[in-house]
């Protein structure tokens, strides 16, 4: 079976720094999902989508996504013109 067969499945052990996740706390039981930005071609669109719908929740988190994703476009480029 590859990987175009298979759903959402467990792959990744996400901790979280603050404690959050700990035992009787607010985040014990949450679900994440995390995304490759360096080898997901679906990963930066995912970002940008992301960026747009905290934006005015979250300015800076949606600034800092958007400044993120720009910087790994323009290092693809950059990547393809030494190629």
């Amino acid at each position: 079976m590859g990987k175009r067969d298979v759903g959402i499945y467990e792959k990744f052990t996400v901790r979280r720094t603050d404690g959050n996740d700990n035992p009787g706390c607010k985040h014990e039981n949450c679900q994440y999902f995390v995304l490759d930005i360096d080898h997901d071609e679906f990963a930066l669109p995912a970002l940008l989508a992301y960026a747009e719908a905290c934006s005015s929740e979250y300015p800076f988190l949606s600034s800092d996504l958007k400044s993120l994703v720009k910087s790994k476009q323009d290092k693809g480029t950059e990547e393809h013109h030494t190629e």
